[in-house]
């Protein structure tokens, strides 16, 4: 399967926090799930082609009910409903954008909802903090789909390898 996605908003439509936090926390939103697999994903302009068409959509149903929603890997777009009273903050003020973007790229993705309650792609919303975002069942959905992302190699052991220039075979 492919394995790097270009994204871009279609429209200018944020909520109260503004563009530059809602863009940050799709950016985190995105990163989530690269965390466990062997994705990447780049931001484009709003003129460029892209993977993932991400818009706060007119077609609201009102606050409290379809919180967004996303269309499996073959058609790429991402809608949110402006009507929500989306929050950044992980309180039970508001809806959590991070949260509620980081299921729909889940569906983006190809994963379909998850019978785990803990789960980010459980079908309906609740509070989870960002350090449990993606339990295991989340990863495990990821990695079946996309692979296992490779850990980064141990710098600070390569590092001693060349200063001592001795060789592990």
């Amino acid at each position: 399967p492919k394995k790097t996605f270009t994204w871009k908003w279609t429209d200018s439509n944020f909520p109260k926090f503004g563009e530059e936090k809602t863009s940050e926390q799709l950016r985190e939103s995105f990163n989530d799930w690269a965390k466990y697999a062997p994705i990447t994903f780049k931001e484009v302009s709003r003129n460029e082609k892209a993977d993932f068409h991400v818009a706060f959509a007119d077609n609201s149903d009102g606050p409290g009910r379809t919180l967004a929603y996303a269309y499996f890997p073959t058609n790429g777009r991402i809608r949110l409903d402006p009507a929500e009273p989306w929050t950044h903050r992980y309180d039970n003020d508001g809806t959590n954008f991070r949260l509620v973007a980081t299921h729909e790229i889940g569906h983006a993705l190809g994963l379909d909802h998850s019978t785990d309650s803990s789960s980010i792609m459980a079908p309906y919303y609740k509070l989870i903090k960002p350090e449990v975002l993606l339990p295991k069942d989340d990863r495990q959905g990821i990695q079946a789909l996309y692979g296992t992302k490779t850990p980064p190699a141990d710098s600070k052991f390569n590092k001693r390898l060349q200063d001592n220039e001795k060789k592990i075979y």
